[in-house]
């Protein structure tokens, strides 16, 4: 019976024009993912707009989404984290798409797990920040099946609804920390010790799902290098699973101004997991 209603709501989506993202997505997916199966793992000797080098696969992955976008029939601004921000389609655009075609782009490239396509949906004067993401894909390249959310209607992956753990308590929880580029100070540190297990990916959306399909408890990235294209449809997965997002503080995150601001990120199934996590990291005790 559950799995009947997640198919209705599903329908219903489809139906209208207006909602059809998750259907756009499982397209998008299939074609960024042939993109880059088809691919070198090689450098291609340019940098994107935050200095982090690009791989053939990367180009690839980027074009083949253009490519796909264009076929739609609906005017959209896209911003990409491999290309300049482009107008699509005829018409006035209600609609813009963070888009990141591969997030953990080094991991791909040596043949590690984890990496996907991540991609939002926002209206076109909505602010920058994942309270306002109208609809998401996390499309792993590794599996044909994408992780999809759709604002006040949950998330799933195939038929499978997503819901988060019901841990509350760090000595309980599983939790991934984001060590890349950063050597983690003193209250992280005492967050890995304490919690029940410490995983690291190199790859925000993939982290973010896993809270989201409770596999994990909680990621916590304070190195202040996160930014939007990486987090923003992971950040929807985790609100329609039923956990939360916020900054090291507890607080909301802020407006990102662009593709290229950084940020910090706790994400949590409960919210007393993520006061947990605040606290651990504002002690300055032992």
């Amino acid at each position: 019976m559950a799995r009947f209603a997640l198919w209705m709501r599903i329908v219903v989506a489809l139906s209208s024009v207006e909602h059809a993202w998750p259907e756009r997505f499982i397209a998008l997916h299939r074609a960024v993912r042939s993109a880059v199966l088809g691919s070198g793992r090689e450098r291609a000797g340019t940098a994107n707009a935050k200095g982090d080098d690009v791989k053939v696969f990367d180009l690839a992955a980027n074009q083949a989404a253009i490519d796909f976008l264009e076929g739609l029939a609906t005017p959209l601004i896209v911003e990409s984290e491999e290309s300049e921000l482009r107008e699509i389609g005829a018409g006035k655009p209600r609609y813009r798409l963070i888009l990141d075609p591969v997030d953990g782009s080094d991991n791909w490239a040596r043949n590690l797990p984890l990496s996907a396509l991540s991609c939002a949906v926002i209206p076109i004067d909505a602010p920058l920040h994942a309270d306002f993401v109208e609809a998401a894909v996390v499309g792993p390249l590794d599996q044909e099946t994408p992780f999809i959310a759709q604002q006040g209607s949950g998330a799933w992956h195939g038929s499978v609804t997503l819901r988060t753990s019901d841990v509350r308590c760090i000595a309980e929880a599983m939790i991934s920390v984001e060590l890349n580029h950063f050597a983690p100070p003193v209250p992280v540190g005492r967050l890995m010790a304490h919690a029940r297990g410490i995983r690291s990916y190199g790859c925000a959306s993939r982290a973010l799902v896993l809270v989201a399909c409770g596999a994990t408890d909680a990621h916590v990235d304070v190195r202040a290098r996160l930014t939007p294209e990486s987090h923003l449809a992971a950040a929807r997965l985790v609100l329609e699973a039923g956990g939360c997002i916020s900054d090291l503080d507890g607080t909301p995150l802020n407006v990102a101004r662009g593709l290229t601001d950084r940020q910090c990120l706790i994400a949590a199934a409960t919210p007393a997991l993520r006061d947990a996590i605040v606290e651990c990291l504002r002690n300055d005790g032992a």
